[in-house]
């Protein structure tokens, strides 16, 4: 579908009415609407989901991968998200719930909380200390707000941290221990995220800065609800977790910066509170800010177009976790270990970030100019009300469709609208 990848986020055409409710969300402007149907641009859109999120007739959705993919590996590992942990009430145990993941059918559950805990430490104690990064740090974890300042912020691009997220940590370190302990090679062991997110999907199927995922597939947390529930048996489950009380914290937002437990930060949520964050930094507004965390979903991963349970209510349950959870107090020898993980290139991101300038008008610069006056020009007559009436998101992106000549047919209702009454008086 898109140009370099498969996208998650779908489009049902025979569900949509063409209302233009999601011309108004996206944050990157990929979608039109054309002949009463909404049209999404692929080079475009950076599967964040809000569109899905605000679609009145669940026109769109994501495409995730079937449970049924873990029978193609000979051993099969879960990761579930820890946003799961928000998703049931909180008399059900964390090894309740891990337990009932096990019982759909997987060899094996792993927490997430893993790579979450050695994010948390090496940025703190290593990343953050060192002379070469760049200041402020964007943390990395969120594969929508990566793929966002690729198209809208190329020049924030260095200040990305290069530390893989929490899922591809974990996932590394269970497929490697798991070969060592049962003898089978990578290849055979199948890794499975249960995600709450759209983005992750794609950045699964084609990562940002790495070559290749650890994680073979990704279920969709609300396709798998429903099972995790029929197998819940409650308080009679051997006790499975890890969670420390900071890694908890990673889905929540705000969560990440807590976790540091540095003075200097900002986090922000809202895939359009983030993207006016991101323009501070550019004009270089914040340059006392020593670490940003940026999360598309508004309330941050807990508000993940693939969740169940409102982010407000998915919020407060894994904080009462958190209070049942001890600090994690990681010895000399453990941030050595994690600091030579990261200099090995084992967590780290080793595959340069490229920009991908696709709001540009022409690749010719020379072009693009001219093409920019002719935007000017056609503005101008235009009323700048956004209404999107005329199918694009904006004035600006009308006048933009009409210069790419990518809608030769477009009209301005207001305009028209308005010389009629002109005419009619």
């Amino acid at each position: 579908m898109g140009e370099e990848y498969n996208h998650s986020v779908i489009l049902r055409e025979d569900r949509c009415i063409g209302c233009t409710s999601c011309l108004k969300v996206c944050p990157t402007e990929a979608i039109r609407v054309r002949d009463g149907k909404a049209k999404i641009i692929p080079e475009r859109c950076i599967d964040c989901g809000e569109c899905i999120k605000i679609c009145p007739n669940h026109a769109k959705s994501a495409i995730t991968d079937e449970l049924s993919m873990i029978k193609k590996y000979k051993y099969s590992i879960a990761i579930p998200s820890l946003t799961i942990y928000g998703q049931f009430p909180s008399n059900i145990g964390i090894s309740d719930m891990l337990g009932a993941i096990k019982k759909i059918g997987f060899d094996e559950v792993v927490e997430g909380t893993v790579g979450a805990d050695i994010s948390i430490h090496l940025i703190k104690e290593y990343l953050l200390k060192k002379p070469d990064t760049k200041v402020p740090v964007i943390n990395s974890s969120c594969p929508a707000v990566i793929r966002l300042i690729q198209m809208r912020f190329p020049d924030l691009i260095p200040n990305i941290i290069d530390i893989e997220t929490p899922i591809e940590i974990t996932a590394r370190i269970a497929k490697t221990e798991a070969s060592k302990r049962i003898g089978l090679s990578l290849e055979d062991i199948g890794i499975f995220f249960i995600t709450p997110c759209t983005a992750r999907v794609t950045s699964i199927r084609n990562p940002l800065g790495i070559s290749k995922s650890y994680v073979n597939g990704a279920i969709s947390m609300k396709e798998i609800y429903g099972e995790i529930v029929r197998n819940l048996v409650t308080h009679n489950t051997p006790n499975m977790g890890t969670s420390t009380k900071e890694s908890l914290f990673w889905p929540i937002a705000g969560g990440q910066a807590e976790a540091l437990n540095i003075e200097n930060y900002l986090a922000v949520d809202g895939i359009h509170d983030v993207i006016r964050v991101l323009e501070e930094i550019e004009l270089g507004k914040l340059e006392d800010v020593e670490f940003i965390e940026c999360s598309a979903c508004t309330g941050g991963c807990v508000g993940g177009p693939l969740v169940i349970q409102n982010s407000f209510i998915a919020k407060n349950r894994i904080m009462k976790y958190s209070r049942k959870v001890e600090d994690t107090k990681h010895t000399a020898e453990e941030l050595n270990k994690f600091i030579e993980m990261y200099e090995s290139g084992f967590i780290r991101l080793t595959e340069k970030i490229e920009p991908k300038p696709v709001m540009m008008l022409d690749k010719d610069i020379a072009k693009s100019i001219q093409k920019m006056e002719f935007v000017t020009e056609i503005l101008k007559g235009l009323p700048g009300l956004d209404c999107g009436i005329c199918g694009s998101p904006t004035c600006r992106a009308f006048a933009e469709d009409i210069v790419k000549g990518e809608n030769s047919r477009a009209v301005c209702m207001i305009k028209t609208m308005n010389g009629f009454k002109n005419r009619k008086s």
